[in-house]
């Protein structure tokens, strides 16, 4: 077996673990020389691996076999092999070799431009970018070259796909010089002149020891897409320019600054006479269609300027005052800024007036607020990278090296500290303490705030054990205008001896249907309106952003952050003090570690658990925009951005909180159908067969019993027609008399089916005509029926014990709580399944004997 042969081997077997493709990399690098001078080495050689899953050994195969000069026939065989190679190959794989793939993509791209066809390499390098750049902040060294080919391909569209990123990490200075260069060239193609104004401004202002020709050319463009854009020039560098930028770029880009201090004067006979004189410069830098395009702005500019001094105008005097050659070319001037929305204006066609407008935007529309969060997100995210970028050079042992030294040089002395400090500022107190030193992480049992600091948590303590002098909920909610109620407050044992009583709500006294209980005036509910203190506001939010639940979570945690000084400090408590748990002593699965949740194996409910969580992480990472957009949040606690004063975990807990006690209000505005209600959930018990809701009445939320109750009696509402499922997700509880239980069948029909569109026709219109006809044959009935049995029975597999065995975990009185309501759940499922298994089988006996078995049902509608 030849040397080559054994190497494929290695890649066969080792390119399926991570320790498996190191080994092959060693392998590899060191018969790189042998396959070099291998002339048996064909390009026939690479069908025996599979380009997607030895990527590693492929990529090493392949970049032998194609370097070294070619024919243009061997060159197309080769750019189609590479191509192939990209799209298919493992992201994972060629990273390992990053180097080697990236001078792989490098010789197609030659190729490709040896071919003359740039739109061939478009596509590929656009993923070979996405594969080998491990995040979207990096620059990689294919960026460049994915670019060129997009601008020689004017395939502008698909480079600015790549654009849009914010690059934060740079290996090499000449790709970022390229990047910035082609992406401003890319988006001037697009008329995108603010990024390529940004673009081309990088280039300028990068850091750089003598000028290099890229900087030149990114210099003359920034110039003239300068004045396209802000319609005027500065002679002047931007400050953070390089020395040698400041020195330099002006004194080789004459005829450009000419053109720039000609374009401020806004005279147009003088300014085409400069592009005139100098059009063989522009020219040869292929920059001519860019200057014409400065000159035709400058009538713009000069017809903007007009829209300050004058409320009407006609055609022909716009067209004098800016040296139009007639009123056409000035109507069609002004219809082109109209339509870009330069400015606003009326045109009179019978006497040729126009009419100058004040802007109509009011900024209040749900497009604007888009547009204004995405700025926000923005700058949210810019800024947190330059606190971490801040942060890590601070730490840096080369940098304080160096700052070290130079503290030395110049003799600063000992009242300088050589190490940069960071001081956090709270109002008039100056601390030297970092400000993310100031977030703690929450024990379980603290669900709406970070833990105190010791010295804290010790006086805390000591005021706690001295008969707990602060106010209870309901002494709190009497003073704060309570109505006198029908209710009290009642404790029971938690079943963790560790954690402290669950209170509930009673009856004070004997009630009957339709009395009611209490009614809690709107000064003590907690909701969006209040939180966020404008109604618009909150509608916008809770429409385009953020959950309620998410609001409300971070506005209780802030609360909870002042202590006493809150005014919300009795409520908070008492909602810490539930942590979450409904009446069976349970918090929602969405706290469970991963061991508990496999009590729910088998359960659909597991796969909403984690789905849900993943909806926490989104929320949560929206919180600094709420915080920003909402005023009185903002104003409130100017320094406490919310992801830098509160933790994921922290956070998670809060809303599982908020999630267990709101309530939903009917027939109330947006801002209000979401509230928090004192003596409301988790106090107040929720119950499937109750039909007594909280409700919202004038200036107030009442509850009116829906049955008779004695003094002492647990008070129940209606939660809502919710399956057991939901209720466990949401409360932490199951209630084994719920008429609204269910499980879940998804039918989807198969696409393969020649009757798919007929079907999904018919399927659509089911419900909404008042009679559907279906052909059906025994054989048809039995297929459907077989289909439903075999999937009952399939589910029912896939829990892990049986119902005996439910029954028996449940007779055990010393059950871990989590485990008892997991156990009732999949119980209840269990019995839902077997029961309609068992309807089925029943159905299937009924059918006649002539029944022919197996029925063939090639395109059965999939069933999940």
């Amino acid at each position: 077996m030849s040397s080559t042969e054994n190497l494929i081997t290695s890649i066969q077997g080792l390119s399926a673990s991570s320790g498996d493709l190191s080994a092959l990399h060693r392998i590899l690098k060191g018969a790189e020389e042998t396959l070099r001078a291998d002339s048996d080495l064909e390009l026939s050689t690479l069908e025996e691996l599979d380009a997607s899953k030895h990527s590693l050994g492929y990529l090493y195969l392949l970049d032998v076999l194609t370097c070294g000069p070619m024919s243009n026939e061997k060159a197309l065989d080769v750019v189609l092999l590479i191509s192939r190679f990209i799209s298919s190959c493992d992201a994972e794989q060629i990273r390992i070799a990053s180097d080697k793939f990236v001078s792989l993509c490098k010789r197609f791209k030659d190729r490709v431009l040896e071919l003359e066809d740039p739109l061939r390499g478009v596509a590929p390098l656009l993923s070979a970018v996405r594969k080998v750049q491990v995040s979207s902040k990096r620059l990689t060294a294919l960026h460049p070259d994915c670019l060129q080919l997009c601008l020689l391909a004017k395939c502008y569209k698909a480079g600015f796909s790549i654009l849009s990123d914010d690059i934060l990490e740079v290996d090499q200075p000449r790709d970022f010089y390229l990047y910035c260069y082609y992406g401003g060239m890319i988006c001037i193609g697009q008329k995108k002149f603010q990024k390529a104004l940004e673009l081309l401004y990088n280039v300028v202002t990068a850091p750089m020891h003598s000028v290099n020709a890229i900087a030149l050319e990114a210099y003359k463009k920034y110039i003239l897409v300068t004045l396209i854009h802000s319609g005027q020039f500065s002679v002047s560098l931007p400050k953070c320019a390089s020395t040698a930028a400041q020195r330099h770029l002006k004194t080789w880009s004459l005829p450009y600054t000419e053109v720039g201090n000609c374009y401020n004067e806004g005279k147009i006979s003088e300014l085409q006479a400069v592009v005139v004189a100098h059009s063989s410069d522009f020219e040869k830098d292929n920059n001519l269609g860019l200057v014409k395009q400065a000159v035709s702005s400058l009538y713009k500019r000069n017809i903007l300027r007009l829209t300050q001094k004058y409320l009407t105008l006609s055609l022909q005097d716009i067209a004098n005052m800016v040296q139009l050659a007639n009123a056409k070319e000035a109507e069609m001037h002004v219809l082109q800024m109209i339509q870009d929305g330069q400015i606003h204006a009326l045109i009179n066609q019978k006497d040729g007036m126009v009419r100058f407008l004040e802007d109509p935007e009011q900024y209040k529309t749900s497009e604007m607020i888009e547009v204004m969060d995405s700025v926000i997100q923005r700058t949210i995210g810019l800024s947190k990278n330059l606190i971490a970028m801040d942060e890590s050079l601070s730490c840096d042992p080369l940098y304080l090296g160096k700052v070290g030294r130079e503290r030395q040089r110049y003799d600063f002395g000992e009242d300088f500290d050589t190490v940069p400090q960071k001081f956090s500022m709270n109002r008039n107190l100056v601390s030297s303490i970092p400000r993310r030193s100031l977030c703690v992480s929450a024990s379980s049992s603290d669900t709406l705030l970070a833990a105190r600091s010791p010295k804290e948590e010790d006086t805390h303590s000591k005021v706690s054990s001295k008969g707990d002098d602060s106010e209870d909920l309901k002494l709190w909610m009497d003073k704060k205008g309570l109505p006198p109620c029908k209710v009290l407050l009642k404790e029971r044992p938690a079943h963790d001896q560790n954690h402290k009583p669950i209170h509930y709500v009673a009856a004070s006294e004997d009630l009957q249907k339709g009395d009611v209980a209490f009614s809690v005036p709107n000064s003590l509910v907690v909701t969006l309106e209040r939180v966020l203190g404008n109604e618009t506001i909150a509608e916008l939010l809770t429409t385009n952003k953020l959950s309620e639940l998410a609001c409300l979570a971070l506005y209780l945690m802030y609360e909870k952050k002042q202590g006493k000084k809150s005014v919300w400090y009795p409520y908070i408590r008492e909602l810490d003090r539930q942590r979450g748990r409904g009446q069976l002593d349970v918090e929602s699965p969405l706290l469970w570690s991963e061991a508990e949740l496999e009590y729910l194996t088998g359960s659909p409910t597991k796969a909403e658990v984690l789905e849900r969580a993943e909806g926490i992480k989104r929320e949560y990472s929206e919180l600094d925009t709420v915080w920003f957009m909402a005023g009185s949040l903002f104003q409130q606690y100017p320094f406490d951005i919310p992801t830098e004063a509160f933790s994921f975990e922290i956070f998670k807990q809060a809303f599982v909180a908020i999630q267990s006690c709101v309530v939903h209000l009917q027939n109330v505005s947006l801002a209000r159908r979401f509230a928090l209600v004192p003596l409301g959930p988790p106090l107040l018990a929720y119950c499937s067969n109750c039909k007594a809701m909280l409700t919202a009445v004038d200036g107030a939320v009442e509850l009116v019993v829906d049955r008779a109750y004695k003094a002492g009696d647990p008070i129940v509402a209606w939660c809502g027609p919710q399956p057991n499922a939901k209720l466990l997700l949401n409360y932490g509880f199951v209630d084994e008399d719920n008429p609204y239980d269910r499980i879940i069948v998804e039918a989807a029909l198969s696409t393969d089916d020649p009757q798919y569109q007929d079907k999904r026709l018919v399927a659509q219109r089911n419900g909404k005509l008042s009679q559907q006809v279906f052909q059906m044959s025994p054989c048809m009935e039995r297929a459907v029926l077989d289909q439903l049995a075999d999937y009952f029975m399939t589910r029912l597999s896939g829990y892990p014990t049986t119902l005996k065995e439910d029954d028996a975990l449940l007779a055990d009185p010393s059950l871990n709580p989590r485990k008892r309501v997991a156990t009732r759940l999949v119980r209840l499922e269990k019995k839902m399944l077997a029961a309609c298994l068992v309807a089925t089988v029943d159905f299937l006996n009924e059918l006649p004997d002539t029944t022919i078995s197996p029925c063939p049902a090639l395109y059965a509608p999939s069933l999940k």
